[in-house]
Parts: C-alpha cells; structure tokens; sequence
C-alpha cells in the first residue's frame, strides 16, 4: 500500500506533495516557483470580477447580445474548475444568452464531467469526440491545405468562451494557449499536430502558424484563463484579449534559473485534484521535468493515479510509438489519445530515467518501462543516492499542452 505524504488525500480529493514532510535527504533540496505564489480565497467571486473588467476587452455582458449561443471551451484540468464555471454561467445568465455549452477536452474524466453537470443544470455538458464526424464542422483548410474541423458547437456558436489553465510554455512556443486547438479538433488534424510536435526534426508548414489562427478565424473575442499556485489550486484568473492574456503570461514565463539550478532527481507533483490524476498529466509532468533537470537524472512524477495503462502505453519500451491509427468509415481516424500521451512520455524516457507514484500496483508499471517508488520513505532512500534534488509543484502545469 502506497505511503502518502502528510496533507495529501488518501480519496484523491486534493492532492498537495511537501518537500520537508518527504525526508528528501540530497545534499541540496530546492522547490522550484510555481505559476503564482498567489491563493484566490474566492473563485467565483474572482472569476465574475474578471469577466466584468478584462483586459483589452468590454464587460462580458456587453459583448453578448440577448438571444446568442454561447459555447465554453474549456480545459477540463482548470483548479477548481467547478467554482470558476458557475462564475462565468452567472455573467451569461445575466446577460439573457438563449444557449449555453459546456464543451470539455475528451480527456476530462466522468467526475469532472458531473461536477459541471451539477453546476450547469440547464445547460448540456459534453465531453469533445475528435472521431465521431457529426460533432464536428468544418473551420478552414491549414497552409498544407489540410481541412481542419472544430467541434460543431464551437463553430456554430455566436459568441465562444475559452476557459484554460495557463500553461506560459505555450505561449512561448506560439501554441494556441486558448485550448481550442488542437484539443477540440478532429482527429486527423490532432494526429498531424502530435506528429510533428514529437519529430526529432519539426517540419515547415501548419503546426505552429496555424495554431495562432484558429482563434482568430473562430472569432474568438475573449479568453478566461486561470494561473495554479503551487498546491495546484486556483492563484490567479484573468480575462482579456488573446493579446492582453499574452502579455500577462510572458513576463512570468517558467525557464530554468540559475538559482535554484537543475537538478540531478526532480520530483515534479501532479499537485491538485482528481482530474490532475491523469497519464495525460503524467506525460505533461515529465515533459516539464526535464527542463530542471540535469543530464541522465532521474525523475519521479509523484501522483495519485488509479488508472491502469493501455494502448500504447503498453509499448513504451518498443523503437516506434505510430501517431496515425486506421480510418473508420468517414476518413477520420479513430482517436486513440494514448499515442499522443505514449510519445511524449518515450522522448522524456529516452534522455532520463522516470519514476512514478501512484496508486496502481507495481505489475502494472514497471512492464512499461516506469520504474515505482511506492512511499515517501522510498523516496527519501532513493533521493540520498543525489547530490541535488529539485521539487516542482503542480508540475502538470509548469510546460506547455
């Protein structure tokens, strides 16, 4: 039975790793920044304030003319995602909007799925299905003249709302920090877009122009996003101007600094809820590992997760993960979202050694290629064998999408 951390919860609720509380017993032990150092008392409260004074941008309500559709596109891993949705259906609500979708990234899970559902009583709740092509509408052909399709609520929609965790790695990279795309694309546009974010080598052409247009070819006015602090809860929410929100998150971008330095074991947490106790996140965390670690170091990704791996995640230790999986009737292909997760996880395991915590029994790990640590006292055993240890917190949010 896995031994968790003083303040972490046992049921998966809420889960918080501390540095001190583990014995980490390097010579150096350090924590690296999060996003914010900020906690928000009142999310709700909070997030009605930022729809009423966004940056670059009128009051919510005044962009909004009784009557419209409205779609939320939103990023399933938002802390508290719950309190920061009934702020925003309060603003709509008050705004007379006629139709309101939720519209989640597929890899939110059934929890987070009814946690909106209590809160969005009246309103339909769906999870993205990027195969199925009667949910999807077509938006534009990309430079490689490939047609991109959107989830059909989105395009449909009069007025779209994007509400994501801040990621500042994405806008760095000049990705679609909004989450539309590709998270809410058909699958064949989502292959594309992983094969090339994984190629040793990344091709001139779609992926990096395209992702910067599809808001604005969408129409998106206004962005809601959300910072995580370091326990993976809510810090700090703005609303604004895909510009504005830009200018907000650059000057915070997460790099590595010279103090704390990289570090030869990085333990980076999936601090937060049930819905950050994922392998899309695990994969994310690692990812974002690497860049505070030293060459050849160890990572340890610390979570909760209960979920057993399949698809390709069961082949992590072959030569070649293949993105593309077979075309069903319509020509889309069958969206199968271990590939995208399985490739990014093999690049972190090809340059470092990676551990993880969970929840799941060792024989169905170590098979992978992931090597268990199983408590905080074997963390601290293995952490004595390091010079240097550094910490990164709410680490599913420290890299890019």
């Amino acid at each position: 039975m896995s031994q968790h951390l003083p303040g972490s919860a046992q049921n998966g609720l809420h889960v918080q790793f501390h540095a001190k509380q583990a014995g980490l017993s390097s010579v150096q032990v350090w924590e690296y920044d999060a996003g914010t150092k900020r906690t928000c008392r009142d999310v709700l409260g909070e997030t009605v304030q930022a729809l009423q004074r966004p940056d670059d941008f009128p009051p919510l309500e005044a962009a909004i003319v009784p009557g419209d559709r409205v779609a939320l596109a939103i990023d399933p891993n938002v802390p508290q995602i719950d309190a920061v949705v009934e702020g925003v259906l309060r603003m709509l609500n008050a705004a007379d909007a006629s139709e309101i979708e939720l519209v989640l990234w597929d890899e939110a899970t059934d929890e987070t799925l009814a946690r909106l559902r209590t809160v969005a009583t009246d309103h339909a709740v769906v999870r993205h299905e990027s195969d199925i092509r009667e949910s999807l509408s077509y938006l534009a052909a990309d430079v490689d003249a490939d047609p991109i399709y959107l989830n059909r609520s989105v395009v449909d929609a009069d007025f779209v709302l994007p509400i994501a965790a801040v990621r500042p790695t994405d806008v760095a990279e000049k990705r679609d920090f909004s989450g539309i795309y590709p998270s809410l694309s058909d699958s064949a546009t989502r292959g594309r877009f992983d094969e090339h974010a994984t190629a040793a080598v990344v091709p001139l052409g779609s992926t990096g122009s395209i992702a910067r247009e599809v808001p604005w070819l969408l129409g998106v006015q206004l962005l809601l996003t959300v910072t995580a602090n370091s326990d993976g809860r809510v810090g700090e929410i703005h609303a604004g101007t895909m510009e504005a929100i830009a200018k907000r998150i650059t000057p915070t971008l997460r790099r590595p600094d010279p103090v704390p330095p990289p570090a030869s074991l990085v333990v980076a947490a999936l601090d937060g809820d049930a819905q950050q106790q994922t392998w899309e996140n695990v994969a994310r965390a690692a990812n974002a590992a690497m860049q505070y670690a030293e060459p050849d170091a160890t990572i340890v990704v610390w979570s909760t997760l209960d979920q057993a791996p399949s698809g390709a995640l069961l082949s992590l230790e072959e030569e070649n993960t293949v993105i593309n999986a077979e075309k069903d009737g319509d020509g889309l292909p069958r969206w199968d979202p271990t590939l995208a997760m399985a490739a990014r996880l093999k690049q972190v395991m090809t340059k470092h050694r990676v551990m993880l915590h969970s929840r799941l029994p060792r024989e169905s790990v170590e098979p992978i290629g992931l090597g268990v640590i199983e408590s905080a006292t074997e963390l601290a055993n293995l952490s004595r064998g390091f010079e240097s240890c550094g910490v990164l917190r709410a680490a599913q949010f420290a890299g890019g999408n």
